[in-house]
């Protein structure tokens, strides 16, 4: 009867452990696919194509969502201008602050940038650059403006989850195939 015990127990302790081993195995896995990072500050970066001075401007929520609110500058351009426009995103959160950008570049199948510039901005957004699928990512784009104009552009990073991840030329800032990581909207004047 003893040894009957003792088998039982060991039998439930072996299939404990195997079930902890498996559960650690895909917990891994699961973060090693879906880390999210904290995105405070967002940078665009735009430089007029034929020269001129580089313009920066930022969104910045170092303490996080529920906090301190936001600063963003308002976006200034020239009428009838072409822009090369970079993104930066960043981790201000901590300190050092820690640059997204990067893990957004080398995970570019997992996620897209779009951008929404309200029509009364006269602002016009085209040329995102690929992931290495041939897919929109948008970490650099291309904008021009027309006539003088104020008005309004949101910035999404969405994060498109699945292994691989099923993202597509085709899907909408709002794809129920995505979740969104930051998104932020800038006032915006041309003049």
């Amino acid at each position: 009867m003893m040894k009957k015990k003792v088998s039982r127990f060991a039998l439930l302790l072996m299939g404990a452990a195997t079930m902890t081993i498996t559960a650690c195995e895909k917990d891994d896995h699961d973060h090693d696919h879906n880390d999210e990072e904290l995105i405070t500050t967002v940078q665009l970066v735009l430089s007029p194509v034929g020269g001129g001075n580089t313009l920066t401007y930022t969104f910045d929520d170092p303490d996080g969502a529920g906090g301190a609110a936001p600063t963003k500058d308002l976006i200034v351009l020239a009428p009838n201008k072409t822009y090369n426009v970079a993104v930066q995103l960043l981790n201000r959160s901590v300190n050092p602050a820690v640059d997204i950008t990067a893990e957004v570049a080398a995970e570019g199948d997992a996620h897209r940038l779009y951008y929404e510039p309200s029509a009364a901005s006269n602002i016009t957004v085209s040329n995102l650059n690929n992931d290495a699928n041939g897919i929109p990512l948008g970490l650099t784009s291309t904008w021009t403006t027309t006539a003088a104009a104020n008005g309004t552009i949101r910035v999404t990073l969405r994060h498109y989850g699945g292994n691989p991840p099923n993202k597509a030329v085709s899907d909408q800032v709002n794809s129920s195939k995505s979740a969104t990581d930051v998104e932020v909207e800038f006032n915006t004047s041309v003049q």
